[in-house]
């Protein structure tokens, strides 16, 4: 593959490029260790299956809130979609012919989703 040249490299990072303050907008501060520990311990899970009520959700990794969903990766009678992290990108919610899972849910397991 042929290398971009000098000019094409910086015009593409502008195009890509997000600034911290665009970000910071969209995503906020990022939460300490000890907020994030404390909030994870007041996260209350009533329900079962699809009727799960969850008190807060967020990352359990960074306390961001935004989340990216993937889209449906199945065609139609089949599920298959992730949700991963706007800021650290960790797995915070599957679906995978099951009901939702979320990563708070996982809590003995670290707060990694384990199929």
């Amino acid at each position: 593959m042929k290398r971009p040249k000098r000019g094409q490299r910086e015009n593409w990072y502008q195009r890509c490029h997000v600034s911290r303050r665009t970000k910071l907008y969209f995503l906020g501060r990022k939460m300490s260790r000890k907020k994030l520990r404390t909030r994870l311990a007041t996260v209350v899970i009533t329900g079962w299956g699809n009727e799960k009520d969850m008190s807060d959700v967020f990352c359990p990794k960074c306390g961001c809130e935004a989340t990216r969903y993937s889209g449906n990766m199945a065609s139609y009678p089949e599920l298959w979609e992730y949700g991963r992290c706007a800021r650290c990108g960790h797995l915070v919610e599957m679906a995978d012919n099951s009901p939702w899972i979320h990563a708070l849910e996982c809590k003995e397991n670290g707060y990694e989703i384990v199929i």
